[in-house]
């Protein structure tokens, strides 16, 4: 395993270095969040396998982690626990669960193991009650291959993100209009204390801006704002953590959401990208927003209805 600090492996499909994008290994993939694919593979690092599995946040990002099918054998699924051990140590982490009473399903992890390799590369190691059926034959459990350095995958679009804060945080030193809005429930969480927040943010939502404090003063935590700049042809969307510039490829479509009560409560949302808002069922205030929105160029509004079941 001593390439794990450079990249990964894929079957046949060759040696890929960490910072590959998702879409540079699957290319028919279509969908714009969360990334992964299947992929056939008979053998890696050393353990026989099924298939290969590399995920990423969005298809035009890095590649962050590869799950292996480990093959099952005639040999018990424990017996590749030890191999692991021999090369990379005692387990960070270990969780044993052999004595459940499913411990002889498929769908039970009777070992779980972590570890982290020299060179900061996260490897787990999950093994099954019992050989589980998968697309490409037989698994005794998933061996799991991670970069681990979410700053390094998210640096080719950081300047980028901080660019479009100030943009943003030059808009709102003279906005245009703005209207209010305050919901029962609270809007998006905000993640400023999260440490890898700048990199999470750009590889899973880089739509998801700060909001200027001019914009968020006042907002809270159920609160958010639709505004424009001085000469109302950029529109943003705010709650008081995140803010959105309309009309951009991620922030062109609005999902307006009306979900009836059943055996939940029921809710009406708006959701633009990653950015999202909250209120009881037949919310004033969210349909006050969405007429709002609907006045504002360039934008879509889509809308579903349902139970919450």
């Amino acid at each position: 395993m001593d390439d794990t600090a450079t990249g990964f492996r894929l079957g046949e499909a060759g040696f890929f270095p960490w910072g590959t994008r998702f879409d540079a290994v699957v290319r028919d993939f279509e969908g714009p969040g969360y990334a992964s694919r299947s992929l056939p593979c008979r053998e890696a690092y050393g353990f026989a396998t099924r298939s290969a599995e590399p995920s990423a946040p969005r298809p035009d990002r890095p590649v962050l982690t590869v799950t292996y099918e480990l093959a099952a054998t005639a040999s018990p699924a424990r017996d590749l626990f030890a191999p692991l051990v021999m090369r990379l140590g005692s387990p960070q982490t270990i969780g044993r669960d052999e004595l459940s009473p499913h411990a002889s399903s498929p769908d039970h992890v009777v070992l779980y193991a972590t570890w982290k390799t020299a060179d900061g590369i996260p490897i787990g190691l999950s093994l099954f009650g019992a050989p589980r059926t998968t697309r490409f034959g037989h698994s005794a459990g998933s061996l799991y291959l991670s970069w681990g350095d979410l700053e390094a995958a998210a640096a080719p679009w950081i300047d980028e993100w901080h660019a479009a804060n100030n943009e943003v945080a030059q808009a709102a030193q003279s906005p245009g209009r703005i209207e209010r809005f305050s919901v029962g429930y609270d809007v998006r969480a905000s993640d400023a204390h999260e440490p890898l927040r700048i990199a999470n943010r750009c590889l899973k939502a880089p739509e998801l801006l700060d909001t200027p404090r001019s914009i968020a003063h006042g907002l809270g935590e159920r609160g958010f704002a639709l505004w424009s700049d001085a000469a109302g042809t950029r529109w943003y969307l705010s709650t008081s953590a995140c803010t959105i510039v309309l009309g951009g490829r991620e922030t062109s479509r609005v999902r307006i959401a009306s979900v009836e009560p059943a055996r939940g409560g029921s809710f009406s949302s708006i959701e633009i990208g990653g950015w999202w808002a909250r209120d009881a069922w037949k919310s004033r205030a969210i349909e006050e927003a969405v007429h709002a929105l609907a006045r504002v160029p360039g934008l879509t509004i889509e809308r579903s209805s349902g139970y919450d079941v």
